[in-house]
This record gives C-alpha cells, structure tokens and sequence, in this order.
C-alpha cells in the first residue's frame, strides 16, 4: 500500500483532509503499526455510528408497526 492509495481510501470512507494526511504520512514514514493502530480505532468509530443509526432505524421500525397497529385498531 502506498501514501496516496491509502489517503484517497481516507477521503473516499469520509474522512477529513487532515486525518487522511497524517494516517497516510504514517504509511509514507512506514510507521505501519501506529499506522494501523489508528486505522483500528477509526474502524472502531465508524462501527460506532453504524450501530447509532441502527438503533435509530430500530425506533423508527417500531414506530412504524405502532402507527399500523393503531389504523388496523380503529
């Protein structure tokens, strides 16, 4: 994996221009074990706001069914 592959992957999953500079000057320097230290707490972030949104889409399914529940009561 080379510096620039690795900040346009960055860039592409959403990630900030600095960010993306100092994770791929990481790879660049091949410090690769912090490299990929920060590279797993990222995923860790990410996997965390899936899990939000999840939950969001979870209330909104059950709010769904009460509103269908409620017209099918009437």
């Amino acid at each position: 994996m080379n510096a620039e592959s690795a900040r346009q992957c960055l860039t592409d999953i959403g990630c900030g221009p600095d960010k993306a500079a100092r994770l791929a000057e990481l790879v660049e320097t091949n410090r690769l074990t912090e490299a990929k230290q920060r590279l797993r707490c990222l995923r860790c972030e990410l996997m965390e706001e899936l899990h939000v949104c999840q939950r969001r889409v979870d209330q909104l399914d059950w709010l769904i069914r009460e509103t269908e529940r409620a017209n099918t009561a009437k």
